[in-house]
C-alpha cells in the first residue's frame, strides 16, 4: 500500500512534489516540539540561577553587577522558555484543528507553512541566546568573585 505523504517522482516540468506530512505526525511534533533542549536549556537556566545564589550569597547587594546581570538573563530565557511552549501549542493546536476539520482524518497529508514554524523557532533561538549570554556573564562573575585578590 502506498503512502500518500510520501515523495513521487519528478514530473514533467522536472519539479519534484512535496510529500507533506500526516496530520499525525504534526500532533506529534506539537508534542515534542524542540523537547530535548528545552529541558537542557531549563536545567542550564535553573543551574545558572543557583550557581548565582551560591556565588552571591544571601544578600542581593552581594551579587555585583555582573551576577545580577546573569540573574536576569538566565530568568529571563526560563520566561521566553515558558512562552515558546505557550506560543507552540496554540500554533500547533489551531493548524491541527484547521487541517482535521478540513480532512476529517488524521492520516491526511498537510505541508506545513514555513512561516508556522518561524514563531516557534524565534523564541527558541531567543531562549539559546538568552541562556549563553547569561552564562558569559555568570562566568566572568565566577571568575571575579572565585579568583585570589
Amino acid at each position: 500500500m502506498n503512502d500518500p505523504c510520501q515523495s513521487t517522482p519528478e514530473t514533467a516540468q522536472g519539479e519534484k512534489p512535496s510529500g507533506g506530512k500526516k496530520l499525525s505526525e504534526i500532533d506529534q511534533a506539537k508534542n515534542d516540539s524542540t523537547g530535548k533542549a528545552s529541558d537542557v536549556g531549563r536545567q542550564l537556566g535553573f543551574a545558572g540561577i543557583a550557581t548565582v545564589w551560591l556565588l552571591g550569597g544571601q544578600v542581593p547587594q552581594a551579587f555585583g553587577n555582573i551576577l545580577l546581570i546573569a540573574l536576569t538573563l538566565l530568568s529571563a530565557a526560563l520566561l521566553v522558555d515558558f512562552l515558546q511552549y505557550v506560543y507552540c501549542s496554540y500554533v500547533w493546536r489551531r493548524f491541527y484543528n484547521e487541517h482535521f476539520n478540513k480532512h476529517n482524518s488524521d492520516d491526511a497529508c498537510v505541508d506545513i507553512p514555513d512561516k508556522l514554524s518561524d514563531g516557534i523557532y524565534r523564541f527558541f533561538w531567543a531562549k539559546i541566546i538568552l541562556l549563553i549570554i547569561g552564562y558569559v556573564f555568570l562566568l566572568a562573575g565566577a571568575l571575579i568573585k572565585l579568583s585570589p585578590i
